[in-house]
């Protein structure tokens, strides 16, 4: 199922700005529409050989169009999608953005 037209618009216009005030020379965050998920994805230069991006994924929104709310995911160390803890995990787009940008777990940035 893909994103209806009005959060797909939000969707861009907030993570536009959001990837492009955590990106600089060296680090490039980006997101991924696909269907109803959003994911989040941090690239950087290998150490080894920097002409080579090593692409992380940092989070995922999905949006229940049913509840129109949407859910907020981590990526454990081994790529896996879970369940963000706090219990916030369900709510708007903007604040699920706003708890990714804080990192209060420390479980999304370094």
């Amino acid at each position: 199922m893909t994103l209806p037209e009005e959060e797909l618009n939000r969707v861009r216009l907030l993570l536009e700005l959001f990837c492009q005030a955590r990106s600089d020379d060296s680090v490039r965050l980006e997101y991924h529409v696909k269907g109803s998920r959003v994911t989040l994805v941090e690239s950087r230069p290998l150490f080894i050989d920097p002409r080579i991006l090593n692409s992380v994924k940092v989070a995922q929104f999905e949006f229940n169009p049913d509840l129109k709310i949407w859910t907020l995911y981590w990526y454990d160390r081994k790529n896996r999608r879970q369940p963000y803890p706090t219990g916030r995990n369900r709510d708007t787009i903007e604040k699920l953005v706003v708890e990714v940008g804080a990192d209060p777990t420390g479980i999304f940035w370094d």
